[in-house]
């Protein structure tokens, strides 16, 4: 991992002026707190609820029991717990840096981070309000952090950032890693019911696809004509040509990894065949990575998706070391209440009933945590 730029020097000084005396008291209602910012045990929760999702896969064998594993070469409820603490820390690294960069939410980014916590919790609010875990808290874990997390990204990275990115080095990493392609895609399962369709009507599509792709490489088609010809054929009018371009090298690519190794056969201009996830079959043409390099680049939005893949894992690196290294204030007897097997559903029911106990200590009895902190 790349270490912290000089620039962010001064941020890790006034990170490690923060008390790290433990909390001896009984309160739960917080986890981890600075001289500026009390985060409650809600975040805490949240995060190992989402080191536990995470872990799936990671392990070896989805199939058995995660806690049985290892995930990075720690037994996995080890991994969990440090995943979580690291990342509740984090709310305070994002915290500080904010506050030392002296930025701020403005009203409709506020706003959008309390569209997107509505958006969630509607669907996850049973489960979560079992767990212990507040709207707030889930909304100080997720839609805030995040948009802080990015804000702060971007202060950095951004035009007339800290470790500003010049456009050149945009372009080169673009030109580098991404590929740029387009595609045309027919499911080959029924989408309502999940029903593979039958193997007469595979073999046909199959052809039909692989005909479109050889008249592409003849040159006697574009691939807009073969949407427009399989949309004719198909009666689908949601038939359409997707043009992309992506990175297909780190763990969080955008698209499935079939994207990238067939267009690795291809030369520009050339179409094949590919079945993805067993879920659609895909008409893929490799376009020339060049032609669209500079229009990419030239726009705000695009040039900010390439950056935070050219850069994410760099940062997200930084934030990690300064949550490893924050002399947080820590609230390990309410942390150590709260153990990954409490997620694991055969147990859920027990689970819920011991965090229901260790909740009316952190809970107003509406779902939010009291505001009390430990003396």
């Amino acid at each position: 991992m790349k270490t912290w730029k000089k620039c962010l020097a001064a941020v890790l000084s006034l990170v490690m002026m923060v008390s790290a005396t433990a909390c001896s008291g009984t309160d739960k209602s917080w986890a981890v707190k600075s001289e500026n910012l009390t985060v409650p045990i809600g975040a805490y929760i949240y995060n190992l609820y989402s080191a536990y999702q995470q872990a799936y896969y990671m392990v070896e064998d989805a199939t058995q029991p995660v806690l049985e594993q290892t995930v990075e070469d720690q037994d996995a409820a080890t991994w969990m717990k440090d995943f979580a603490l690291r990342q509740t820390k984090s709310i305070l690294v994002i915290d500080d840096m904010m506050r030392d960069m002296g930025l701020s939410l403005t009203e409709d980014e506020l706003q959008q981070v309390s569209d997107q916590t509505d958006s969630f919790w509607g669907s996850i609010s049973t489960a979560m309000t079992e767990y212990g875990v507040a709207k707030s808290s889930f909304n100080l874990a997720y839609a805030d952090y995040y948009t802080k997390f990015t804000k702060v990204f971007d202060a950095t990275y951004g035009p007339g950032g800290t470790e500003e990115v010049s456009d050149e080095d945009v372009k080169d990493y673009y030109l580098t890693n991404y590929k740029a392609f387009s595609y045309v895609m027919a499911p080959i399962i029924d989408m309502t019911t999940g029903a593979s369709l039958s193997d007469d009507e595979l073999s046909q599509l199959d052809t039909e696809f692989k005909g479109y792709a050889s008249q592409i490489n003849d040159g006697s088609m574009t691939i807009q004509d073969a949407a427009d010809a399989y949309k004719a054929s198909s009666g689908d009018d949601t038939v359409q040509v997707y043009t992309d371009a992506a990175d297909f090298s780190g763990e969080t690519a955008s698209y499935p990894l079939e994207f990238g190794t067939e267009l690795d056969t291809l030369e520009n201009g050339k179409a094949s065949v590919i079945d993805v996830q067993g879920l659609y079959k895909v008409l893929l043409v490799k376009d020339d990575i060049n032609a669209t390099a500079d229009e990419r680049i030239s726009d705000e939005t695009s040039r900010t998706s390439i950056l935070q893949t050219m850069k994410q894992e760099e940062f997200q690196a930084k934030i990690d070391d300064a949550a490893d290294s924050y002399n947080a204030t820590v609230n390990q007897s309410a942390i150590d209440s709260y153990q990954p097997d409490m997620f694991v559903q055969e147990t859920s029911s027990v689970a819920a009933s011991t965090d229901e106990t260790s909740s009316q200590e952190s809970t107003d009895g509406s779902g939010e945590e009291t505001s009390s902190e430990a003396a």
